[in-house]
């Protein structure tokens, strides 16, 4: 199991892959080659240059080889979680409950008002 992240303890050390960055980039896995001519295999096709992994693709370069298994990309957009945002706020102060609830029952009115709903 290989997990990718910022932290040291993610990265991957073996020095057939020296040529290659493995990154996470809009939600997306990649894999790209960083010296020209130099070639893998995705799937048996061979490949040049950046390319997406999806789930069940399998990578392989000289003796090296894996398949990625499962993909779980856990950042937290601000804009789109807001669940999980509101959630962990909550969490940690739960008095806040209240005032959002009275924020949103203020929205709603103010969208009523808008388009003449009262």
């Amino acid at each position: 199991m290989i997990s990718i992240g910022k932290a040291k303890r993610h990265n991957i050390s073996d020095s057939n892959l020296e040529v290659f960055n493995l990154n996470v980039a809009n939600d997306k896995l990649y894999i790209e080659n960083k010296k020209k001519n130099v070639f893998y295999k995705i799937n048996g096709k061979k490949i040049s240059g950046k390319k997406s992994l999806s789930i069940g693709d399998q990578f392989s370069y000289l003796d090296f080889h894996f398949k990625v298994v499962d993909f779980q990309y856990s950042h937290i957009d601000p804009i789109t979680d807001t669940e999980s945002l509101y959630s962990k706020r909550v969490e940690e102060c739960p008095e806040l409950e209240s005032i959002f609830s009275h924020i949103e029952q203020e929205f709603i009115h103010l969208e009523r008002i808008k388009y003449n709903e009262e």
